[in-house]
């Protein structure tokens, strides 16, 4: 079966539920969309508590644009982008996401998971192609479009009030905006979903601690459905007993030693982007007697920060803290600081660097980690 997938099959058996209910939630937005409600593009990592907090039919633009790797599409849609006028010096991803976009000629699977914006939601986080790929879009279908300003991190772990500020009154923006076209707010549902966030964040600290067992407990592309999934489940589906599920298994297989290779040799760190168009490749190395315990990925989707940075009496603040402090955030002192943190706690024997035709960032950041 294995062969026959453009993925491979998760090893644990939550991690297995958890991909069903990420694909489940790729086809709501032709319900939603059927319901009436406005469809509103956003990148995957624009904040969930907003728009969970507000019942916000959300479609994540570039989860579109990562699947036409994952099926092999990318040199259509990526072409697409081109014959639109996008530079080939843009992001591979944000190209496919424009190419998918941008078209009548979609497969199967994209006219499934694809619904036409009725509102955009840009952002400059994690970088600025991120803004200019959903202005593209706006403008393409002629809606409404919203920009979240969130500058790059120059003052390390001490951010100073006005920055702190600044990216609260974007997020209340975006809040604004959405009221503007026909949602409605209450803070505190807000409030709730950063309590929920807070007590996820814990979880997932749990589960970062048993991922650094010897042996290693679960497999790489095990750990990329399971990292992935807080931000692409639907908010039904994000439950709280379903991370408990996955560190009460993990727990189980770290208390009887078990390990995804027999005879564990190389523990391997993954700087870069995943290789969205074969993720065979994470697990490729266990063949060998080496295994990746840790990948870039786990930055990007914002499982980094300590819980307590997450208040739910100042939601917004907490909000923007967390996006400022994130390791995704430039200049990348707080990726180096991640990678060298994760070499000691994961006992990395080597490192995985690998460049693919995407983030224009990620070389020179390999760089400062290897000088590191």
């Amino acid at each position: 079966m294995d062969e026959e997938l453009p993925l491979p099959s998760p090893d644990l058996p939550v991690v297995q539920d958890m991909q069903m209910a990420i694909a489940s939630k790729l086809a709501d937005i032709q319900r939603q969309k059927a319901e009436g409600r406005p469809v509103v593009w956003c990148s995957v990592l624009t904040p969930k508590e907003i728009l969970f907090s507000m019942d916000v039919a959300s479609l994540c633009g570039n989860v579109l644009g990562a699947y036409a790797s994952i099926f092999g599409m990318s040199a259509k849609y990526c072409q697409l982008a081109e014959d639109d006028g996008i530079s080939r010096d843009v992001c591979s991803v944000n190209r496919c996401t424009i190419g998918v976009c941008c078209t009548d000629d979609r497969e199967g699977f994209f006219e499934t998971a694809f619904a036409p914006p009725d509102l955009v939601i840009g952002s400059t986080f994690p970088c600025t192609a991120e803004a200019k790929t959903f202005l593209h879009i706006a403008k393409k279908y002629g809606v409404p479009y919203y920009v979240i300003d969130v500058p790059i991190n120059t003052w390390g772990d001490d951010l100073p009030r006005h920055a702190v500020d600044y990216v609260a009154a974007q997020l209340r923006g975006m809040i604004d905006f959405l009221l503007a076209h026909g949602h409605t707010f209450d803070m505190d549902k807000l409030r709730e979903e950063v309590a929920f966030a807070r007590r996820l964040n814990g979880l997932m600290q749990e589960i970062d601690v048993l991922k650094q067992a010897v042996p290693h407990p679960i497999r790489a592309f095990d750990i990329v459905i399971a990292m992935t999934a807080p931000l692409a489940l639907s908010k039904a589906g994000r439950q709280i007993e379903l991370f408990e599920r996955l560190r009460d298994e993990l727990r189980a297989r770290v208390d009887r030693g078990f390990g995804v290779v027999e005879d564990e040799k190389l523990r391997l760190l993954w700087c870069g982007l995943c290789p969205l168009y074969d993720f065979k490749l994470l697990n490729y190395p266990e063949k060998y007697g080496a295994v990746v315990v840790k990948s870039m990925l786990e930055f990007l989707v914002g499982f980094t920060c300590d819980p307590e940075t997450l208040d739910p009496e100042k939601p917004l603040e907490s909000m923007a803290r967390a996006q400022l402090l994130s390791p995704a955030n430039p200049p990348y002192r707080g990726a180096v600081d991640y990678f060298l943190r994760a070499a000691r706690d994961y006992k990395v024997d080597g490192i995985v660097g690998m460049v693919m035709r995407s983030c224009g960032l990620v070389p020179g950041m390999q760089r400062l980690v290897k000088d590191a």
